[in-house]
């Protein structure tokens, strides 16, 4: 689903209340990484007009997550199982008018509520589990949000910044040298011109895969413009952890790669341990093996997205192993018996 289409005007904001929105969105998206809190505390520390405008800022805030509660009913999903771009928000009055009004009138009218907050520059993505969202951003980039992922996106005409807070992202970047367009996850940012390439958010590393063009990675520190630790270039994918891994591979492995972005996982001599965790991002199930040897089995495959009953069927069939059901979330797979 694309977020083009109807406009709503916002009121000019002010840099402070700009910059203290954008500090209200990370904050409710969780725990902010050490250098993020003391980010945080000089800007706040700077002025005594930054500490009293989050702190008005925060309070809308949480009146907004009162009002979506009460604005839940049984005919609709509740907003929070949505995907959503929350709020473009400035002055006070453009919150309160802009974002509670605007965002229940575009839900009203069976628009999508990320198209509210979009004209405002600022806002956050989210998807649930097994969905995906693709999303055009004011500077015409389009975003592909796989399934389970959360963005905050800010394009103003100085900035293209976009901030992985947890899943997976495609980004198709449209060219503009004079902003680079920067994705920051985990403890670094990936940097694009006019480009194609996905970001994934693990729990000890970020993962790089590009299909067009060329991106630079550098670790996030004080420093405004830090140093690129590497170039990852179209038909190389890479992962930062503690180490840097770049790895050169044919047009076939980053099509492979990036199959979800068309609905469907490719597999090709994978272990079967990997194969059934990829497909359970799309779905709330589980996997145990009976033995290692199952788990290390390689196999192969084309499935749709969340099609977990078609990939047991075709293990079953092909592989000698049986899947058995332990409730609704749990899959333990074991040998057929000859």
């Amino acid at each position: 689903m694309s977020s083009t289409g109807n406009i709503v005007n916002f009121p000019d904001r002010s840099p402070i209340e700009d910059d203290a929105a954008r500090w209200v969105v990370r904050h409710d998206n969780g725990a902010l990484t050490p250098i993020e809190q003391a980010q945080f505390e000089a800007w706040k520390q700077a002025s005594p007009a930054h500490a009293e405008a989050f702190a008005r800022l925060s309070g809308h805030w949480n009146d907004l997550d009162i009002l979506a509660g009460v604005a839940d009913t049984p005919a609709e999903k509740p907003l929070w199982q949505r995907p959503r771009l929350w709020a473009g928000v400035g002055m006070a009055a453009a919150v309160m008018f802009a974002v509670i009004i605007g965002v229940n009138q575009f839900l009203e009218q069976g628009e999508p509520a990320h198209q509210v907050a979009e004209q405002s520059g600022l806002g956050v993505y989210k998807t649930n589990l097994g969905d995906q969202e693709k999303i055009t951003l004011a500077d015409g980039s389009v975003v592909t949000l796989n399934t389970d992922s959360r963005i905050e996106a800010r394009m103003s005409g100085t900035e293209r910044t976009v901030r992985l807070l947890q899943g997976e992202a495609f980004f198709e970047v449209a060219h503009d040298p004079s902003r680079p367009f920067r994705v920051y996850a985990g403890d670094g940012v990936t940097v694009a011109v006019g480009t194609a390439f996905s970001v994934r958010l693990e729990k000890d590393s970020v993962q790089v895969v590009v299909s067009e063009g060329k991106v630079s990675y550098s670790r996030v520190t004080d420093v405004s413009e830090p140093e690129p630790v590497a170039f990852v270039a179209a038909g190389e994918t890479a992962m930062f952890g503690e180490n840097v891994v770049i790895d050169r591979v044919d047009l076939a492995e980053i099509d492979r790669k990036l199959s979800w972005t068309d609905g469907k996982l490719v597999f090709s001599g994978d272990r079967l341990s990997s194969v059934v965790a990829d497909i359970s991002r799309y779905a709330d199930i589980r996997f145990e093996f009976d033995t290692q040897d199952l788990a290390d089995m390689r196999v192969g495959g084309v499935f749709g997205l969340g099609e977990v009953d078609d990939m047991l069927e075709a293990l079953e069939t092909n592989f000698g192993v049986r899947a058995e059901r332990i409730g609704d979330k749990l899959v333990r797979i074991v040998r057929q018996k000859p």
